[in-house]
């Protein structure tokens, strides 16, 4: 919890600043969520009736890509599209305000030109990675919901559920500092690699909490807007601004562990 105390800290300082590059993915990926798929889910659950549980229901609540609609698709890959560019944007302001403790957009756009594209790679790897759990997970979950005894539905899904995240977010910690480690250090993107685990490994339980009690606060109250506030306006506002925290975390998180195990002097600290 460490980086994550660290990151909500510096949000806080500048948050006007990571705000404003990290809403307009945010708002992209709310349009894609499909809030009907996860209030079926959870009024599904609370009425004890998991045999009517349907996969696509499961799969459509969690997916980014969840084929619900057309508009789903569309708004899910410009989602992905923005995030790429509002990510490379952020990183860049981030490593000079971190490097030189100058907090201004001036010269980020030519740094952006030299980190989109491993930006691009990192998130391709990650939304694929996490479709391809949201497939698994909606199938164990699915053939649970099957079960005759419920009791014995419940408990398994719901260690089905948390183990799966637990592996998801492991995974994710395992090339936590690539990206930062393939902007920084300029290493090619094997040798990137190979070296941020050397530096994530000694911390990766400690990132993995921080990460796995935020992601699922995130998906708690995502669930709660879709399924008491089923207000397109409501949800849409809440849902953003949600993302958007967790695209903030998630990237300053990054640059400040990988400042801290890399020993990189942070000069922000001193100056703000």
């Amino acid at each position: 919890m460490k980086y994550t105390a660290q990151s909500g800290k510096y949000i806080l300082k500048n948050f006007l600043y990571i705000f404003s590059l990290a809403i307009l993915p945010a708002l992209f990926l709310t349009f894609s969520t499909d809030s009907e798929s996860i209030q079926c889910v959870f009024e599904t659950l609370f009425e004890g009736n998991v045999k009517e549980m349907h996969f696509e229901h499961l799969f459509r609540a969690i997916s980014v890509l969840n084929f619900a609609s057309w508009q789903s698709i569309v708004f899910g890959l410009l989602g992905i599209i923005c995030t790429v560019f509002c990510v490379a944007m952020m990183l860049a302001l981030l490593d000079k305000h971190m490097r030189i403790g100058k907090r201004t957009f001036n010269g980020i756009f030519a740094k952006v030109n030299d980190n989109i594209i491993s930006t691009a790679i990192f998130t391709v790897i990650l939304i694929a990675l996490y479709e391809v759990w949201c497939l698994i997970l909606s199938a164990l979950l699915f053939f649970i919901t099957r079960i005759t005894a419920v009791v014995v539905a419940y408990v398994l899904g719901g260690l089905v559920y948390v183990g799966m995240h637990v592996v998801l977010i492991y995974i994710l910690t395992t090339i936590y500092l690539w990206l930062p480690c393939m902007q920084i250090t300029g290493f090619k993107p094997i040798e990137a690699l190979h070296y941020s685990y050397q530096l994530v490994d000694p911390i990766k339980w400690k990132i993995l909490i921080g990460q796995i009690i935020f992601l699922f606060a995130t998906e708690a109250l995502i669930s709660v807007c879709a399924t008491f506030m089923p207000s397109s306006a409501v949800f849409v506002v809440l849902t953003a601004v949600l993302y958007a925290v967790l695209l903030m975390v998630y990237c300053v998180r990054m640059e400040i562990a990988y400042f801290e195990r890399d020993g990189i002097e942070r000069k922000d600290v001193r100056y703000y």
